[in-house]
């Protein structure tokens, strides 16, 4: 194992504007919290293309999303942990889902 001072940052600075890119977490996630996340997003530069939005999963609050020029996605899953799939999975698979076939979230 090779700590990088990066960690996985590089590959989103090399895939952007080659091909989209979705990152989520789950809100409550305490490994990853979605505000470390947020501040690396930061670091990127990129400029927002949408603002914060949320989304409904049978009319109530799955999470909420931007995007970022680039092609990146950042959306959380409300409620979940680190394993958002498992935790909360309509949520996560509707983020998801709507993300990979370039539908409404």
């Amino acid at each position: 194992y090779v700590s990088q001072p990066k960690a996985s940052q590089w590959i989103y600075e090399a895939l952007a504007g080659k091909t989209k890119m979705l990152h989520y977490s789950g809100d409550t996630d305490g490994a990853v919290p979605t505000v470390g996340t947020q501040n690396w997003i930061a670091t990127l530069n990129w400029n927002k293309t949408s603002e914060w939005k949320q989304y409904l999963v049978e009319g109530q609050v799955a999470g909420y999303w931007e995007q970022y020029e680039g092609g990146l996605t950042f959306g959380t899953v409300h409620g979940a942990g680190h394993m958002a799939p498992q935790f909360k999975p309509p949520q996560t698979y509707h983020l998801v889902f709507n993300w990979m076939f370039d539908r409404d979230i």
